[in-house]
């Protein structure tokens, strides 16, 4: 095991039963909202940061005002009832989405717990520079300090089971193979689990909006789309995979033009060179779905590959390999896609849609599918509820007095 904190050369599990010994702090605790503060304005000021803008819009979520914002909407929730921390939150992050750790760590120590984490060992800029900028400042802060284990090592049952053993809630990010891999591991009998598995975002585009959108929203719109679908490779669980086009097949036809032009010039602009490997796999991924019978055509393309379908199942969902890989239906009402929808669909983004049809829509889902629905722009953009738990609630315990 290699630690990133505490940086002591005492044995591993000495270290972690320091951490674990603290007594946990309250919610909303001065010195974590000081941390956070600081950690904020590390990113902010250092111009190393601004050519990932995944950390910048970290360090957007961790400013004061944002975290004042989640103070006052626990403080709602949390009205006549005495809500305490749980205890020791065990995280283990996922390899594809460097910064996620930090938004599930933020959480869980704005609830008090202590935290222990586990993160990836592959070598990333992101991550590097992101834990350049916690090392820097979470030795100024000693209570988070000493409550804080960031950990990493290769994949290994007994440590799994020790860290498991000692825990009161464990967060699991990660394929659905790691979460049944540490799912098989136990829990202390008082502890509890949230689960964060593979899943499947898309986008419905409202094909008349697309085609009457001024040239200003068009290009806003674009951008958005290319935040959503291009940061993490299209391998974040909310980075859409799919285009449900709505309209008619004249509009649609029409939309789809304009859209793809506008994307292929905002690409031509800001997109890094996708590597050799990538490029063959999606042209590969692009020739094995043309045999499905669901597929009516596929076009591949420097910048992006698309794959128009007439229903979508789940194979084609796990087959998908990112890095600019879109799949396209063509519908007639919003309502439509609902029945092609299961339970792996996690977030749809959406553009040219008023809040009643997005309303109907989701009245209209039957099954497990679909825990978010925001604008194009908003797909990557961290909530205190995820995958329909409230992760503030789900971090803490209630203490009844009667």
């Amino acid at each position: 095991m290699r630690f990133y904190w505490p940086a002591t050369s005492e044995r591993w599990q000495t270290q972690i039963e320091s951490v674990i010994q603290m007594r946990p702090l309250k919610p909303f605790d001065q010195r974590v909202v000081a941390f956070l503060q600081s950690l904020s304005k590390t990113i902010l000021k250092d111009h190393t940061y601004r050519r990932y803008p995944e950390l910048i819009t970290l360090a957007y979520w961790l400013r004061r005002a944002h975290i004042e914002e989640m103070k006052a909407s626990f403080l709602k929730r949390a009205d006549n009832r005495l809500l305490r921390a749980r205890g020791v939150a065990l995280h283990f992050a996922p390899s594809n989405v460097d910064t996620i750790f930090v938004y599930s760590w933020v959480l869980s120590m704005l609830a008090g717990n202590n935290n222990i984490l586990r993160i990836s060992g592959r070598e990333q800029q992101q991550t590097d520079l992101l834990i350049a900028a916690i090392l820097k400042e979470i030795a100024q802060h000693p209570e988070v300090a000493s409550r804080t284990a960031i950990v990493t090592y290769e994949h290994n049952d007994e440590i799994t089971r020790f860290l498991s053993e000692r825990c009161h809630i464990r967060i699991v990010w990660g394929g659905d193979e790691t979460v049944r891999k540490i799912r098989s591991i136990p829990l202390a009998p008082l502890a509890t689990e949230l689960v964060f598995p593979d899943r499947f975002s898309l986008s419905a585009f409202e094909a008349k909006e697309v085609i009457n959108a001024n040239e200003s929203d068009m290009k806003e719109f674009v951008h958005q789309f290319y935040n959503d679908g291009f940061w993490f490779a299209q391998m974040a669980c909310s980075s859409p995979r799919l285009i449900a086009w709505i309209g008619s097949p004249d509009l649609i036809a029409l939309a789809q033009k304009r859209f793809w032009n506008e994307l292929n010039d905002h690409l031509d602009a800001h997109l890094e060179e996708l590597s050799a490997a990538m490029q063959v796999q999606k042209l590969t991924t692009g020739y094995l779905l043309s045999i499905d019978n669901e597929t009516t055509s596929f076009m591949h393309q420097q910048n992006f590959t698309r794959v128009q379908l007439e229903a979508i199942n789940r194979e084609m969902k796990e087959r998908h390999c990112g890095g600019g890989l879109f799949y396209e239906l063509e519908l007639p009402k919003l309502k439509d896609l609902s029945s092609l929808l299961d339970d792996k669909d996690q977030t749809l983004s959406y553009f040219g849609f008023t809040r009643e049809a997005l309303i109907d829509f989701a009245k209209a889902i039957e099954n497990r599918s679909i825990d978010r629905i925001v604008p194009v722009g908003q797909s990557l953009a961290f909530g205190g509820v995820w995958d329909g738990y409230d992760l503030m609630m789900h971090f803490t315990r209630e203490l009844v007095i009667r």
